[in-house]
């Protein structure tokens, strides 16, 4: 799959670019952009890409677009040039979901979560070189793996309090045994 040919690619981020073909007549975002799912394709609203993994029909891959990208909101802006209209395509639910059987293309939450996966791979793969070039914390994290915890914030009022209560019992309980042991001998 070819990711490069859409690197320059500006879309609607241009703020010279012509928007009006991204309203309807009544001046609301449109939410047909998608050929994939564009059901009216009126002459005077042609869908302007496809949801599809590679260009289709002469119109520019969604998905290659999005992956492309640096982040969601950069994404949108090159798609929509809008960050509203971004939040009124989230509403669409063929434009987040996809289709039910998946057969031809997916939706935004695939594209989310193959996105995160890749970024994770090439976040590794970065590791892997620094560590190759002697950064001894990279060594470390490739080798063990990033396990570093969530630290947590303060115990609430409850944990505390039993906590402290546990704490009582267990220093009853050593007085008992202390009390038996000097007792006995």
């Amino acid at each position: 799959m070819d990711y490069n040919w859409h690197v320059a690619y500006h879309g609607y981020a241009d703020p010279d670019k012509d928007r009006s073909i991204l309203k309807d007549t009544m001046g609301r975002y449109r939410t047909n952009l998608f050929y994939d799912f564009n059901k009216t394709r009126h002459a005077d609203m042609p869908p302007l890409y496809t949801m599809r993994e590679e260009s289709y029909m002469g119109l520019p891959s969604a998905y290659q677009i999005y992956m492309a990208s640096d982040s969601e909101y950069e994404a949108a802006m090159k798609l929509v040039g809008s960050w509203n209209h971004w939040q009124r395509l989230l509403k669409c639910p063929p434009f987040l979901n996809g289709p039910e059987d998946a057969f031809s293309w997916t939706g935004l939450n695939d594209w989310r979560r193959e996105k995160e996966i890749k970024d994770k791979a090439i976040a590794y793969n970065q590791l892997k070189i620094n560590a190759a070039g002697g950064n001894v914390q990279a060594q470390k994290i490739v080798y063990d793996g990033d396990k570093t915890e969530a630290k947590r914030g303060r115990p609430s009022k409850d944990e505390v309090r039993n906590a402290a209560k546990k704490q009582a019992e267990l220093d009853a309980r050593m007085k008992e045994d202390y009390k038996r042991m000097t007792l006995v001998a």
